[in-house]
């Protein structure tokens, strides 16, 4: 069950800051010190400067102190004003994918993180060092600056119809284009026949983690230690709800692969590990890029996988052969697990033949993780890497029959587009220590 609610967000004050696309950010995962810094160049109030300040640069175990300072300021001097009555943010986000133009219609709101938890569906393996890191900022802020990704299925598309009326003929309250080209509007939505029409269709819905596993799991883990702490919720702003945006899996969502870069393995020769691969694969040579991409595309159906390696000039495609699912490799795996293409490349190549077991991964030692293929190519002539695996986008219905069946993927094995900005709108957690 999905249990959302209204709440009183808090947005910026368009008397001090009268660009908002100067303020507005990726998520913090998706913010490279490069970025970062042109965040910080241009605005004073840049979200970048609660979300992933300096802090965590200059001491990796920062407890986020200026950020949570920095917080509260922007609400004292009215940065940051908020919202007079509670409503539920329509947020659509327009942009283009392989030449068609989208819209994607969602909304956010609070999500109850008791009467909800039963039907939320996460599908990502997480780690201890992001939550950790995530739970030091939310304990300095108490507040959140962006919201978990979340998906529902309705057929009938419901929710889009009351939000389509709801804003019919009105102006954005919210209307910014990010660095990709993306613009995002929102709209409030604060009447109360609407609201709960919006509440009603969502609570019988199972939710599924799109993006952010590790700031929902925080979330939950921040609300176990206030309750400890014999802190109260006081309101329906507090440490007892999440700050979700959610989609329409019916509507269509846009998933884009995330590659895998290799780098630091010992005594690794591309060579002998494709001579290797070919006991599972059917390995072929192929000439160009942009032929390895549309012959993946193409065989998409079946279990394929791209790999180029340093110093090697040629691309090859690598087909799972019917055979390799019996191999005893797979066998404490479900089909529906062994099916995606990702959890191949993770199996087979990666723990398998190169040994980049799941400590590996946790550790960061040998794997480097990034969306534009071009980028990768780029790398790895450079001799960054020793080579990279480009993969297939994993499918919503995927992601769903999985999730359903209590399995988790590996770490970024999807990729949702558009991101979700950070700084549209914040939740303040009122509380009662």
């Amino acid at each position: 069950m999905a249990f959302v609610y209204p709440f009183r967000g808090y947005r910026y004050n368009s008397e001090v800051v009268a660009d908002l696309d100067r303020v507005v950010t990726q998520p913090y995962d998706k913010i490279s010190p490069e970025l970062q810094e042109e965040y910080y160049r241009r605005s004073p109030f840049n979200t970048v400067r609660i979300t992933l300040n300096r802090e965590k640069r200059e001491n990796p175990d920062t407890d986020y102190a200026e950020a949570g300072s920095t917080y509260r300021k922007w609400i004292d001097e009215e940065v940051l004003r908020q919202d007079p009555v509670p409503a539920i943010y329509a947020y659509y986000q327009k942009y283009i994918h392989e030449g068609r133009g989208k819209v994607q219609k969602g909304f956010i709101a609070l999500l109850d993180l008791k009467g909800s938890e039963s039907g939320i569906i996460p599908h990502e393996r997480t780690f201890a060092a992001p939550k950790q890191d995530r739970l030091r900022l939310l304990r300095s802020t108490e507040s959140y600056e962006d919201a978990v990704f979340m998906l529902y299925s309705d057929e009938r598309l419901t929710v889009n119809r009351i939000m389509d009326r709801a804003i019919d003929n009105r102006p954005p309250d919210v209307d910014v284009k990010d660095d990709y080209g993306v613009q995002h509007r929102l709209w409030a939505i604060t009447d109360p026949g609407k609201l709960k029409e919006i509440q009603d269709v969502m609570q019988p819905l199972k939710l599924f983690i799109a993006d952010g596993h590790h700031r929902f799991e925080t979330s939950v883990n921040y609300m176990k230690e206030c309750e400890q702490r014999g802190w109260v919720a006081d309101g329906i702003e507090s440490f007892d709800k999440r700050m979700v945006t959610c989609f329409n899996i019916a509507d269509g969502v846009t998933i884009l692969p995330t590659h895998r870069l290799i780098r630091d393995l010992p005594e690794f020769d591309a060579h002998s590990f494709l001579k290797a691969v070919e006991k599972h694969f059917d390995v072929k040579e192929v000439s160009s890029p942009e032929d390895l991409f549309n012959q993946m595309k193409q065989e998409h159906e079946r279990t394929v996988l791209g790999f180029y390696p340093e110093n090697a000039k040629t691309f090859y495609l690598l087909k799972l052969k019917h055979e390799a699912k019996d191999d005893a490799l797979f066998h404490e795996y479900i089909d529906a697990y062994r099916s995606l293409d990702v959890s191949v490349l993770h199996i087979l190549l990666l723990e398998h033949y190169l040994g980049i077991n799941e400590s590996k991964l946790v550790s960061q030692s040998h794997i480097d993780y990034k969306r534009d293929a071009g980028s990768c190519i780029e790398l790895v002539d450079k001799g960054n890497y020793q080579g990279v695996f480009f993969l297939n986008p994993t499918t919503a219905a995927q992601m769903q029959r999985l999730g359903l069946k209590g399995e988790r993927m590996p770490q970024k094995s999807t990729d949702f587009y558009p991101k979700l900005l950070s700084g549209l709108v914040f939740m303040k957690m009122n509380i009662r220590k």
